[in-house]
């Protein structure tokens, strides 16, 4: 698949991502066979993501999204178990627009990167 992130980069790039997009709000998607298509979350700063890479949770990637301060107690942690493919999607000015994950079972993970409404409508 183009653009996929090759295994043995999966820790450092994961680290990076979770460096650059820190903040930025998120839908998180479900693709699923068994389940169809969900949506779990929208508009969720995204806080960060790691891999773990040993024990019987090998391969698994948690993702966590949450809310920005005391006032904001939405949180949201999704773990995507037997990884088998990370692919990002890149805009043209260069920032991640999303990130796919895949399970083993075929499972999809899509992470969609939002512009905030107030500088959506500042670019207009």
């Amino acid at each position: 698949m183009k653009g996929e992130i090759p295994r043995d980069q999966w820790q450092t790039y994961l680290a990076e991502f979770s460096k650059r997009n820190l903040g930025r709000p998120v839908n998180l998607e479900v693709l699923s066979e068994e389940l169809g298509d969900q949506e779990e979350a929208q508009m969720l700063p995204f806080e960060g993501m790691t891999l773990e890479t040993k024990g019987s949770k090998a391969a698994s990637v948690e993702i966590t999204l949450g809310g920005t301060g005391a006032a904001d107690d939405r949180n949201l942690t999704h773990t995507v178990s037997q990884v088998q493919l990370i692919v990002p999607k890149v805009g043209a000015d260069g920032r991640e627009e999303a990130l796919e994950i895949e399970s083993e079972d075929g499972t999809k993970i899509i992470l969609v990167f939002k512009a905030l409404p107030e500088l959506a409508e500042a670019a207009s």
